[in-house]
């Protein structure tokens, strides 16, 4: 189910830290699909010449990508493999959860499950995409794009849905849509507008998704082996919510994970 074979690089933002969580480079050495799992962020993706397959629970069946594109939040797992082995290189930079509004400054969540081709954000993203392909080093490609996304920043004021994303991770997702309201002073049709918009998907399902990946890290790191007690430490009323909660997003139940990595 995981690519064994699939290297992955990690550089920090140097000059974007306040809006950028890290930059990837993915290293594909075989064909092999690996599963990726939403984590409730957006990604600006440079492929290059390099053709990338997805199956997604939006597509039909597995599609090739667009080359290069800005991906919206992921409500569930999918699916991705080069359609041939011959050592594709592919570039992710995964945005603050709260900070893709100073970029783009569209409604976010008509990104959701959807990859928007670059040339449609930017138009002298073809400017980017040449400066890449003419570096001859990772680190030299990661400057190429720090500097393009440098001249792109917006300056807006801080939203009070900012606040909300606080609450959201401190609570690791585990808090009721209603306890957000208080925080943010607003009506609950407003709030949820606003959340979507900013963020680039509903409250709850921004909630789940983060309930997911805390389970999910939990599970991998092997730090219960109870599902049963993982479900009631967490805080869900029974094992049979936890379940349901965690393979509306994975895909697969806390048991098949758990299984994974032992």
């Amino acid at each position: 189910m995981y690519n064994e074979s699939l290297i992955v690089k990690q550089y920090p933002s140097r000059f974007l830290k306040q809006y950028i969580s890290n930059i990837y480079i993915y290293h594909f050495k075989s064909s092999n699909k690996t599963l990726l799992h939403p984590k409730g962020v957006f990604e600006m993706v440079i492929q290059g010449n390099s053709d990338i397959q997805h199956s997604t629970s939006y597509s039909d069946g597995w599609e090739t990508r667009p080359k290069n594109f800005i991906g919206g939040l992921h409500s569930k797992s999918y699916y991705v493999k080069p359609e041939k082995s011959n050592n594709l290189s592919v570039i992710s930079v995964e945005f603050k959860p709260d900070a893709t509004k100073y970029f783009i400054p569209e409604k976010l969540n008509r990104f959701q499950n959807k990859l928007v081709e670059l040339s449609q954000i930017w138009n002298d993203s073809n400017l980017l995409i040449s400066r890449i392909e003419a570096a001859k080093t990772d680190t030299e490609r990661v400057n190429c794009i720090e500097n393009f996304l440098k001249s792109k920043v917006e300056n807006r004021k801080d939203s009070t849905i900012d606040k909300v994303l606080q609450y959201i991770h401190n609570s690791n997702g585990f808090i009721e849509v209603g306890q957000l309201l208080d925080v943010v002073k607003l009506s609950s049709s407003q709030f949820r507008k606003r959340f979507n918009e900013e963020i680039g998907t509903s409250p709850s399902q921004y909630c789940k998704i983060q309930r997911a990946n805390t389970s999910l890290k939990l599970l991998k790191d092997k730090s219960y082996n109870s599902l049963t007690g993982l479900a009631y430490d967490l805080g869900y009323f029974d094992q049979s919510h936890f379940i349901k909660d965690f393979k509306s997003v994975i895909g697969f139940s806390p048991k098949q994970i758990y299984q994974l990595y032992t």
